[in-house]
């Protein structure tokens, strides 16, 4: 479930956000259920700019 507003799930190790950023799918993992729900309203509020620099 790939989208451009945040998603997240509950995996073994906790909880895991993913929103796709200019072709690219970020993740964040949170311990608890709230700062997932957190860090997916602050993506889905402000939504970065991709970086111009390559790796």
């Amino acid at each position: 479930m790939m989208t451009e507003t945040p998603a997240w799930t509950r995996d073994n190790d906790g909880w895991l956000v993913r929103v796709k950023l200019g072709g690219r799918i970020q993740e964040v993992r949170c311990s608890t259920e709230s700062q997932a729900r957190y860090i997916a309203v602050m993506l889905a509020l402000n939504p970065q700019q991709p970086s111009k620099l390559r790796n």
